[in-house]
């Protein structure tokens, strides 16, 4: 348990990995000074490495370490896996003893080395993964699938309780699935860091949702619905008994669709702020570079950003360098208050740490000049660009594994477990009037055939079927969600609980619809069995 704590403590602090060299670099741009380098990266950072390189700051300040170079080598060690890594920071200390252009292609080399190591990763993983998958197809499905044909029969033989059923499906079974799961996530290459929106004026507080412009707590309204539906198949089960379908088709459906509408009121307004950050940072890129290539042809900065606003009329980021013109226009506000200003700073209508961390960046390389400025923003979107590009081929090389996994847990396992739940209620019902059929010869006088009479005693309803096969379709619902989101986006806990919830509602829909089309379709010869 710590070594897998350490792993996961590993990948999330990895993701963020090439967004410090990006920062380090746009920094080492301006400023060739490696401590404030550092310390940029750890004040525009979020996530845990933003802590280490704190820590890092810490460890020199006390004399732990002598120098700056000293202590990014030997936290660099400590990613000794990551070559591409340890080969960047190597690069943007030897950046410092070089002059001009050949400093610059340092920095920029650095940048293109973590990219390129981080593609060529994920196509490793990708190649790796078409196995694991295939095993996850297995024992998902084609192993439950056969255990559930046979489950009846041999409960007739062996005399095998319905509680071995649900330990081996609801408790062994899912522990395995997961543990497979746990091991192939954990050789997942480092994504990039995940879009912060916590400074976002829209961000509903932690555990909320907006309705209406008010806040209100999600937990109530999964618990009503959940309490709600498992009621009704409570009280269903007491006039149907032992051989109720819907009953216990409802009492799992209570939690499903609970638990489903909780994810979904506390991920579906967060999805939609980070998408649409995305969508203004991916944008970002182009604004910049624009802006820098006016400027670099001797316009001045106003003048630029005015002429720049032409060229980006269909971006969304326009409005950004809009705002700004016009505090500097309107309200005589430096370029630097045009941006940062407490009160009227455009960039307060977009709260993205990346494009505050540029503007930052791009606001001091204006101090040194309208020369250094064009040649930083243009450096600088350059770089946006490379990372946009590389993680649209991620997300190619990986569609394919992703598809699959979405087909089988929104599709395949549930239509699967609908059609196999029915095929052995069949079974049961058959074999319970058979062994009717039997004690009634064996009562007119007719010979007895041995072990004949026990194929009446199936040890397992058709309650405790459908509702153990139920309880494992949700188990897996929760793990292939996590499988998915791990392929995807790495430890993300919004994304997480965005695809469990559609992975829960859709998949159950698809479970109930199968089971009773199935039951409908073959409900002559179950009532002929009967």
């Amino acid at each position: 348990y710590p070594l897998r704590l350490k792993k996961k403590y590993e990948l999330e602090a990895g993701s963020e990995i090439v967004t410090m060299i990006l920062y380090m670099a746009m920094y080492m741009r301006n400023i060739p000074n490696l401590e404030g380098a550092v310390k940029f990266a750890s004040e525009n950072l979020t996530g845990v490495i933003s802590y280490e390189l704190r820590k890092l700051m810490w460890d020199l300040e006390t004399r732990r370490y002598t120098t700056v170079e000293q202590a990014l080598r030997a936290y660099a060690e400590k990613w000794e896996k990551n070559r591409e890594f340890v080969e960047s920071i190597e690069l943007l200390v030897t950046s410092l003893g070089q002059l001009g252009e050949r400093r610059l292609g340092m920095l920029d080399e650095a940048v293109d080395l973590v990219l390129q190591g981080h593609r060529e990763k994920t196509k490793h993983f990708n190649q790796n993964l078409k196995m694991p998958v295939a095993i996850v197809h297995a024992i998902g499905i084609l192993l439950p699938v056969l255990g559930l044909v046979l489950f009846p029969i041999v409960s007739v033989f062996l005399d095998v309780k319905a509680i071995v059923l649900f330990i081996g499906y609801d408790i062994i079974l899912p522990f395995i699935l997961f543990f497979i799961i746990t091991n192939i996530l954990e050789v997942r290459p480092v994504t990039y860091s995940k879009i912060d929106i916590s400074e976002n004026p829209d961000l509903p507080a932690e555990g909320k949702f907006f309705y209406k412009g008010r806040q209100l707590r999600a937990w109530p309204f999964g618990l009503v619905v959940g309490a709600v539906i498992t009621a009704l198949g409570l009280a269903l089960f007491m006039v149907e008994g032992q051989d109720g379908i819907l009953s216990a088709v409802l009492i799992v459906a209570g939690p499903v669709y609970g638990v489903a509408l909780y994810y979904l009121l506390l991920s579906k307004k967060r999805l939609e702020l980070r998408e649409k950050t995305r969508a203004i940072e991916d944008e970002f890129a182009e604004a910049v570079f624009q802006v820098g290539n006016e400027i670099r042809g001797g316009v001045p900065i106003e003048m630029s950003m005015e002429r720049s606003m032409k060229r980006i009329e269909a971006l969304h980021i326009k409005d950004l360098f809009r705002r700004a013109l016009n505090n500097m226009r309107n309200l005589g506000m430096t370029f630097d208050k045009a941006f940062f200003d407490r009160e009227y700073g455009a960039i307060r209508y977009y709260p993205s740490k990346l494009i505050k961390s540029v503007m930052k960046t791009v606001v001091e390389t204006t101090k040194k000049g309208v020369r250094t400025a064009a040649a930083a923003m243009i450096s600088v979107s350059t770089y946006l660009k490379n990372i946009h590009t590389t993680q649209e081929e991620v997300r190619e090389m990986l569609a394919d594994s992703v598809s699959s996994l979405k087909f089988q847990a929104y599709f395949l396992s549930p239509f699967i477990s609908g059609v196999i739940v029915t095929m052995a209620i069949l079974i049961i019902r058959i074999l319970q009037q058979l062994g009717e059929r039997l004690d009634t010869a064996a009562l007119g006088g007719a010979a007895s055939v041995p072990f004949l009479p026990s194929f009446g005693q199936v040890n397992i309803s058709t309650f405790e079927f459908v509702l153990v096969i139920a309880i494992y379709l949700v188990e897996t619902a929760f793990i292939l969600s996590y499988f998915i989101n791990g392929i995807e986006s790495g430890a993300d806990e919004i994304g997480r609980k965005a695809t469990t919830a559609y992975t829960l509602m859709i998949g159950y829909f698809v479970f109930c619809v199968s089971l009773f089309a199935t039951l409908a379709i073959f409900g002559p010869l179950i009532l002929y069995a009967i």
